[in-house]
């Protein structure tokens, strides 16, 4: 038994309760919402076909875990909306699972779900985490779709920023602040590189100098074949520098880089 906030407890369930499975025959028997709790901490656990959300919040309690139909766990939620402090009972009476949440004289009792499986979701996090350096998990991209990212939006309802991370072939991992674990199951990518195409629009600003438009970020080539680039619009009254292509640290005036190369061409991107 023990004592929690209830905003505490409800915001823990929201952040897991996105992650279900559809209703269907094959599915049924997990679609449930996890609440496991250890001596430190009370977890809520959600789980889809591709995605595996666990979400925590201190407390001082016992140790067991109660899956509960996601129907129960809406109407504890409900019931959260109107309390302020709640004490949370486990209950075990019969071969059957209950949770008791009081309040004063209010009170809300749900039963376990006697269709939900055992999820081993410690070990498969277990597995995402010991992934994290490995080789094939550098440099990878990151591919989700917009239903994807509705599910991961109530991770950082306070506020917590929302890091993805590629873990290459296991997935990727999602993190929200210092109580938020999640995985979503590797996309196949077969897409163009990231990022590739936006070079135009990358760039910065067209700027008229001496009679010629320069372009912030584009390259140029002079009467040797030196690649100069122009790293940044000049301000006022002053003589734009163009940085080397070629040779590491050159930056030259651009009536210096004229002097010698005659003329700038622009270079494809």
């Amino acid at each position: 038994m023990f004592t929690i906030e209830a905003h505490d407890l409800a915001a823990t369930l929201d952040r897991a309760a996105p992650h279900r499975f559809l209703a269907d025959d094959d599915t049924h028997d997990v679609d449930a919402l996890i609440l496991d709790c250890t001596p430190r901490y009370l977890h809520a656990v959600g789980c889809s076909d591709r995605t595996l959300a666990v979400a925590r919040t201190s407390i001082a309690g016992d140790v067991w875990m109660v899956p509960l139909g996601y129907d129960d766990a809406a109407a504890l939620r409900a019931w959260l909306e109107t309390s302020d402090r709640v004490t949370v009972e486990h209950v075990a009476r019969d071969g059957h699972q209950q949770l008791r949440f009081t309040e004063g004289v209010a009170q809300i009792t749900v039963p376990a779900a006697s269709h939900a499986g055992r999820l081993p979701w410690r070990a498969l996090l277990r597995l995402v985490l010991e992934a994290r350096d490995h080789p094939l998990s550098v440099g990878r991209p990151v591919q989700l779709n917009a239903d994807d990212l509705a599910l991961w939006g109530s991770a950082g309802a306070g506020g917590e920023a929302i890091e993805f991370r590629s873990l290459g072939p296991v997935g990727t991992l999602v993190t929200a602040g210092p109580d938020f674990l999640g995985l979503q199951t590797p996309h196949s990518w077969d897409g163009p590189t990231p990022g590739d195409g936006w070079a135009s629009s990358l760039r910065s600003r067209l700027f008229l100098f001496a009679g010629t438009l320069l372009e912030v970020g584009a390259r140029y080539g002079d009467i040797t074949g030196t690649a100069w680039v122009v790293p940044a619009r000049p301000g006022p009254g002053e003589e734009p520098m163009l940085v080397s292509a070629d040779y590491a640290a050159v930056a030259l005036p651009i009536s210096e880089v004229l002097a010698f190369g005659k003329f700038l061409i622009r270079l494809p991107d």
